[in-house]
């Protein structure tokens, strides 16, 4: 009885679910996480890693336009279509320095990406 229950424990640790897949901060890191439960199992994975690499994006642009925000103090519509297209443009090239530092795959199937960009960049 006392084996199987150290068994069961084993095998409980190896499917627990990381940290990052519910909060994906990491010091030194922007970070993004994406999931998909598709059955195909190559299918899965690259659904997984786009929907990271959105999620990924929209967190560079979040603090992208944060940044801009500070340093911008006019409202001209001139300056806020240089700006948007700035931040996009900025972004685009973070994603290209992105790579996937972790995948989890979750007892119900469920794959998991987390990608990340380290800050110092």
């Amino acid at each position: 009885m006392r084996l199987y229950f150290i068994i069961f424990i084993l095998i409980e640790t190896l499917h627990a679910q990381p940290s990052w897949v519910n909060n994906p901060n990491m010091d030194g890191y922007i970070t993004g996480v994406g999931m998909s439960n598709d059955q195909n199992q190559v299918s899965k994975r690259r659904i997984a890693t786009v929907a990271a690499r959105a999620n990924l994006a929209e967190t560079i642009k979040v603090q992208l336009k944060s940044y801009f925000k500070m340093i911008t103090t006019t409202h001209n519509a001139t300056l806020s279509t240089f700006t948007e297209s700035t931040i996009e443009q900025q972004a685009n090239e973070l994603l290209v320095q992105s790579f996937i530092k972790d995948t989890f795959q979750d007892a119900d199937g469920t794959f998991y990406v987390l990608m990340v960009i380290k800050k110092n960049i």
